[in-house]
């Protein structure tokens, strides 16, 4: 039950990047370089870790490999629009974002494997 409620939340988070990565922006959000930064960094990280954890037998590269892909993906999607451009910028974003939910991920599993008396 709990991977089927991670994976309908997967599923919201992957359409709020989908719509927030294509549809019409207005002039004012170019003024936030490094909030957009930051932005692009916490969806991906968020996304890698639902992915974790929306998965019976969780491979976290994988997860990683599939945001960073949906960012590359969404990212040449944005030059086929009228108002918005494909960025380099935004791609290392995603990227960070996903590395760092991958390393988060990765450190609750090896936090969790360790007997309680060794942390």
């Amino acid at each position: 039950m709990r991977v089927i409620v991670f994976r309908l939340i997967c599923a919201g988070w992957i359409a709020a990047l989908v719509y927030g990565s294509l549809a019409p922006v207005d002039d004012v959000q170019g003024a936030y370089v490094f909030g957009d930064f930051v932005l692009h960094a916490f969806g991906y990280a968020a996304l890698t870790v639902l992915v974790v954890l929306s998965q019976r037998h969780p491979r976290i590269w994988v997860a990683v490999g599939a945001a960073v892909a949906l960012g590359l993906v969404l990212e040449i999607l944005q030059s086929f629009t009228g108002d918005r451009s494909a960025s380099v910028i935004d791609v290392v974003a995603n990227a960070t974002g996903a590395a760092i939910g991958g390393a988060f991920c990765w450190w609750r599993r090896r936090l969790a494997a360790q007997p309680v008396g060794e942390i």
